[in-house]
């Protein structure tokens, strides 16, 4: 008999319509970690990161915990032993996604999206109002704890209202009615999710993270808060901005707006997908700058919303983006300097030698690392310890598990050289 999951809601196994009892909260955690990656190895570092996070020294052996976790959840889920298998450094969970709600939800909406611009209106009202029907409660994952699971929650609830107000565009259309989005349509303004995933395997920058905190909560603010992110490239700005905006969400209750720039010179043009985003219909958004700016100041008021605009070329360009009201804030990772009073600029540098060595350790495996440390730290100094040639050195690494650390050391290190 086949196993069917359910994560828009609480998280259930079912076999022949009968539910599975998984007691243990970090079981259901370790168990949402595998069905997002279903019939794809998980990496221990990758599971112990979603499930446990960053908990301080105090807390139990994660490694030497999992292991436990999984016999328990092999114990519940019954089946052969090739179900949940040890691969690797490792585990997969050998289910078929198609019996996962989560995977049918994604899929169904991103098929929607299909018909909708193959002039499909009826096929995508169809697609949207199944998908939306999968949703067992208010929330994905609903009591499973972990930063993971949290961040699921997040995104699933933004992809819900993206599909509701897709479908509310599909019932003007005349494609048909539906009493999911009349129930959804009270809100004027959809809460927008809009952030990448947190690094699972961010390193260091405390320094900074408590700075842009400091600067994103403070009170008794006449108009909103802009932070900028600068440095060389390849020294973690970006992530750096997305692991804060994640950490400031709470603070943020209202939604986090998200652009990718890539330096581009007509950055106000995101704002019709921002505008969207918000719940305004394609239809309804204005047509010039001025307007669009206009309406989005008035959808942000008495909000707390937070924007996150990556690879701006400088800040005045991207004024238009930026939020007003008090409430709200702004990261701006820039490409150049952040010029005169324009904002308070974070400036991000190489990480510490240790943070450096950490970093590489999370991405190879500390196993690995530790069994070679003198390379592992040659190495981190080769990158200049900065994460993008650290990330570059770590895939080549990763990829090739059988060479040493030292066959991607540049030959010019002395006494630990390529193939030494």
């Amino acid at each position: 008999m086949e196993l069917h999951f359910t994560t828009l809601g609480p998280l259930k196994a079912r076999r022949a319509g009968q539910e599975l009892r998984i007691n243990r909260a970090r079981d259901r955690a370790v168990l949402a970690v595998l069905l997002a990656h279903a019939g794809r190895p998980v990496t221990v570092g990758e599971i112990i990161d979603g499930v446990w996070g960053e908990e301080g020294d105090e807390a139990p052996d994660r490694a030497g915990a999992l292991p436990g976790n999984m016999y328990r959840l092999r114990s519940a889920l019954g089946g052969d032993g090739n179900l949940l298998r040890h691969v690797g450094k490792g585990y997969c969970l050998d289910v078929d996604p198609a019996l996962i709600d989560r995977t049918v939800f994604l899929s169904a909406l991103a098929d929607a999206a299909t018909a909708r611009l193959n002039w499909q209106p009826q096929r995508a009202h169809e697609l949207l109002t199944t998908a939306l029907g999968l949703w067992q409660g208010p929330a994905a994952l609903d009591g499973v704890p972990g930063p993971f699971a949290d961040h699921e929650r997040r995104m699933l609830a933004g992809r819900r209202e993206e599909a509701l107000r897709a479908l509310r565009e599909a019932d003007l259309s005349g494609a048909g009615p539906s009493a999911e989005l009349r129930a959804g349509a009270a809100r004027p303004v959809l809460r927008p999710f809009q952030l990448p995933p947190d690094p699972a395997d961010f390193t260091g920058r405390l320094a900074q993270l408590a700075v842009i905190a400091e600067l994103l909560t403070a009170s008794g603010r006449t108009q909103s808060q802009v932070v900028t992110v600068t440095g060389p490239p390849g020294a973690g700005k970006s992530a750096l901005a997305v692991r804060a905006a994640h950490l400031a969400g709470p603070d943020h209750p209202d939604g986090q707006l998200y652009a990718d720039l890539h330096g581009a010179e007509d950055a106000p043009g995101y704002l019709a997908p921002f505008l969207r985003a918000l719940g305004v219909e394609e239809q309804a958004v204005p047509a010039s700058l001025a307007e669009r700016r206009a309406l989005y100041l008035r959808l942000l008021a008495d909000r707390r919303i937070l924007v996150v605009l990556d690879g701006a070329a400088d800040v005045m360009g991207i004024r238009p983006l930026l939020p007003e009201t008090p409430g709200s804030a702004a990261i701006i990772v820039l490409n150049g300097p952040a010029g005169q009073g324009s904002s308070i600029e974070v400036p991000v540098g190489p990480l510490a030698p240790d943070e450096a060595l950490e970093l590489l350790g999370r991405m190879i495996g500390r196993e690995r690392s530790e069994r070679e440390p003198e390379a592992a730290r040659a190495l981190a100094a080769a990158c200049g310890h900065l994460p993008r040639a650290l990330r570059d050195a770590a895939d080549r690494l990763v990829r090739r598990p059988a060479w040493p650390i030292s066959a991607v050391l540049p030959a010019t290190v002395p006494g630990l050289s390529a193939g030494s």
